[in-house]
C-alpha cells in the first residue's frame, strides 16, 4: 500500500485534488508495488507501458487528507497486466477513487509488444492468489 497526503499544489480551484493528479498518484503506486515486490529486476529488458485507465471519482479528496491507495493484480496475460488500484481516505476507508489500469510489455528496440518474461508471470501470478 502506498500513502499519500494531498498537498495545497494537488487541488483545483474547486479546493479538491484535480483529476489529472490522479494519475500522478497512482503512478508513484505503481512503482511502489513494483518496488515493494522486488519485480522490477524480473522484468528484464522490457518496459511496461499503460495502454489504459479507467478511473472512476467516487468522492473528492481535500488537502490534509492522508490517501491510502491498494494496488492489486485481479487479471494477467501473456501480453498485457490488469492492475485494479483502490484509493482510500486514511481518516474513513471510504473509496476516493479506483482504477482499471492495462500494461502491455514493449520492447524497447523495436516498440513494440512482446510476452513477460516467464520468471515475472511466476511472481505476479503467486502475488495475484495471496492479495
Amino acid at each position: 500500500m502506498t500513502v499519500i497526503t494531498v498537498r495545497s499544489y494537488h487541488l483545483d480551484g474547486y479546493g479538491h485534488v484535480n483529476n489529472a493528479r490522479y494519475l500522478e498518484f497512482l503512478e508513484e503506486a505503481r512503482w511502489a508495488f513494483f518496488g515493494q515486490h522486488d519485480l522490477l529486476p524480473k522484468l528484464g529488458n522490457i518496459l511496461l507501458v499503460v495502454s489504459r485507465i479507467d478511473i472512476r471519482y467516487l468522492r473528492a479528496a481535500t488537502e490534509h487528507q492522508v490517501l491510502h491507495i491498494r494496488t492489486q493484480i485481479p487479471n494477467m496475460a501473456e501480453k498485457a497486466i490488469l492492475l485494479r488500484q483502490t484509493i482510500t481516505r486514511g481518516d474513513t476507508g471510504k473509496t476516493v477513487a479506483e482504477a482499471d489500469v492495462t500494461l502491455k510489455p514493449v520492447n524497447p528496440q523495436t516498440g513494440r509488444t512482446t510476452a513477460l518474461p516467464d520468471e515475472l508471470i511466476r511472481t505476479l501470478n503467486l502475488l495475484g492468489e495471496s492479495l
